[in-house]
């Protein structure tokens, strides 16, 4: 149990803290909220810490860590920001999505090329941390041009 608890530890610090920022940098983008560095880092920080708890203690399916996350970041983002529950949620739906999308674009073949196993991955935090970087390049690039458009539009609402 020690080592897993230093496994995920290493996670939670090389993917799941940086997951957790781009996650809300790409939601707060899509939702039209402004950007604000402690209200980015307060959602990542308790994202991550949410995504860490999950694994380590909820007895759970594999997936359904993803359910959880959606609720507890729709959540966090509410309390945050105030702004309308709908609209976040079709934030994080639409984040779900995207991210969804990249892994099944690029994983496969990273994996073919790596000649790794998602197993593998999957059991070493710094294999897991590098799989996830492609997706979340994506995604950071995506919410950036995403809140440049809604700069230049001026259409902020919260």
């Amino acid at each position: 149990m020690s080592n897993e608890i230093v496994t995920e530890i290493i996670a939670l610090i090389l993917q799941d803290l940086p997951e957790g920022l781009v996650a809300t940098l790409f939601v707060l983008s899509l939702a039209k909220i402004r950007y604000d560095a402690k209200t980015i880092i307060s959602i990542g920080f308790l994202t991550a810490l949410t995504n860490l708890f999950v694994r380590l203690f909820l007895p759970i399916a594999f997936g359904m860590h993803t359910v959880i996350f959606i609720f507890a970041f729709a959540l966090y983002i509410r309390l945050f920001t105030k702004v309308q529950l709908s609209r976040i949620f079709l934030s994080v739906l639409i984040y779900i999505a995207c991210i969804v999308a990249a892994e099944s674009i690029y994983s496969m073949p990273l994996l073919k090329w790596t000649g790794l196993t998602y197993e593998e991955c999957r059991a070493n935090p710094f294999l897991r941390a590098a799989f996830a970087l492609p997706g979340e390049i994506f995604i950071l690039l995506l919410a950036l041009v995403i809140n440049l458009y809604h700069k230049k539009r001026g259409n902020y609402s919260a």
